[in-house]
């Protein structure tokens, strides 16, 4: 079974999942209110890492869920889990493991911020490893799902060490000096490794907690995966979690309408909604929730989408010429790879309409014979869909406008068909360029030569 999920650096920047040059706040920003920076870095290494195993998937989502559901509140701190770390890799020499040696480190050193950071480090050790058996203590075994079980379980284990058993039976802010050597001696030499896996795993349960916040505070919904051969995803009620009270759709795609032709006119939200629909796909297949109401989907091998592609001036490549090598990639990345959620934005904007006319129906007519993989496709030419009416498998959506008087009003909603408003001399007229352009003086011709 294949586990990588095929998605590049472009896809990544149209859906803006991390913060890029725009400024525009990122995806990764939903879920920075981490408990630790470690937790915070486990979410991205998480988000770069987009997944087609399905026990994965599923294994994520259920402890994230668990969080969710029960409302878990880690009682941990970021600065001690961050002091714990730097004093497990911290580079000065072991304490001595015997009472004379122990009592000559304390004399010299007792002082000194060495010192400092050992007994510190040790101390918010002790009371994290208190912390962590109570919490697995008061977590129903019966409840736990299986992946979230495992992580416990291997936390308890750790726990269960000789070394870390002692040390649990020790006042952390009242250690004599040899326990503070003897134990320093031990959790930076044998079971150092151990301990640094003991805070990963805890890293990872914030990340959860995380997630499970914003899956409740933002209300996003829990993905269901399908394991059908046949093509299926089912959205209702997605939406983007950056605009504000936004008017939410539902999408329903299947092997037999597995191409979708999306019109509307300038401003109606095309762009939006291809970036709502790529970003409940990608979270998806991260095991993370999805800014919807509902959401059932097989597992795709790959997210590809071209919404704002830029320019490669340095290159000496004209947007046109940069268009046809992203459609070039995307027929590679659909010969390397089955079932692929591909998404087009204005395919071909970048050159004549006759052009763009023919070069459209070419690619979305061949892409059209392709029956494992799903393709979103918006355009202003709704001319191609008399041609493409002929062609099995497309299914025609616009997003919905209107004119109330002379004035234009979006909806926001998708719905069936082939959109018949032009809002592009509306918006030129609105704009006043043309009272402008005539306002400019006119320079007089000398004919008199």
């Amino acid at each position: 079974m294949r586990t990588n999920f095929k998605m590049d650096r472009q896809t990544y920047k149209d859906l803006n999942v991390f913060a890029d040059a725009t400024g525009a706040e990122a995806i990764f920003s939903l879920f920075k209110a981490t408990r630790t920076l470690g937790g915070k870095e486990k979410i991205q290494e998480m988000m770069e890492q987009p997944s087609s195993d399905i026990e994965l998937l599923n294994g994520r989502k259920h402890a994230i869920k668990y969080f969710h559901d029960h409302k878990l509140s880690l009682a941990i701190k970021s600065e001690q889990l961050d002091l714990i770390g730097y004093y497990l890799k911290f580079r000065k020499v072991l304490s001595r493991n015997n009472m004379l040696d122990s009592l000559v480190d304390f004399i010299g050193k007792k002082t000194t911020n060495d010192y400092y950071i050992v007994t510190k480090g040790l101390e918010f050790l002790i009371g994290l490893l208190k912390y962590l058996s109570r919490f697995i203590a008061e977590q129903d075994s019966m409840q736990l799902p299986e992946y979230l079980k495992n992580k416990l379980e291997e936390i308890a284990r750790i726990l269960n060490l000789d070394s870390l058993k002692t040390a649990m039976s020790y006042q952390e802010k009242k250690m004599k000096f040899y326990q503070v050597s003897k134990l320093d001696h031990s959790f930076r030499g044998k079971d150092k490794e151990e301990l640094l896996s003991l805070v990963q795993l805890v890293y990872e349960l914030d990340a959860f907690e995380t997630i499970a916040t914003v899956a409740r505070t933002r209300q996003f919904c829990f993905p269901e995966y399908s394991e059908k051969e046949e093509l299926e995803v089912e959205l209702l009620g997605f939406f983007h979690p950056s605009i504000d009270q936004p008017v939410k759709n539902d999408i329903f795609l299947n092997q037999e309408g597995n191409m979708v032709f999306l019109t509307g006119s300038n401003m109606a939200g095309k762009s939006s909604l291809l970036k709502s629909l790529g970003l409940a796909i990608y979270l998806s297949h991260l095991g993370f929730p999805v800014p919807a109401i509902e959401m059932k989907t097989v597992i795709f091998n790959g997210l590809l989408t071209t919404i704002n592609l830029p320019d490669h001036i340095g290159a000496g490549l004209s947007h046109y010429y940069s268009e046809v090598r992203r459609v070039k990639e995307a027929a590679t990345a659909l010969l390397e790879n089955d079932r692929m959620f591909v998404i087009f934005d204005e395919l071909f904007r970048g050159t004549n309409v006759k052009d763009a006319y023919d070069a459209s129906l070419l690619i979305i007519s061949e892409l059209a014979n392709i029956r494992n993989s799903v393709f979103f496709i918006s355009t202003h030419l709704v001319e191609l869909a008399i041609p493409l009416k002929k062609l099995d498998y497309i299914s025609f959506k616009h997003l919905d406008t209107f004119f109330e008087g002379e004035k234009p009003v979006f909806t926001y909603r998708l719905k069936e068909g082939v959109s018949e408003e032009r809002l592009g001399m509306y918006i030129i007229h609105k704009e006043g360029i043309v009272d402008i352009i005539r306002a400019v003086p006119q320079q007089k011709v000398n004919n008199s030569a």
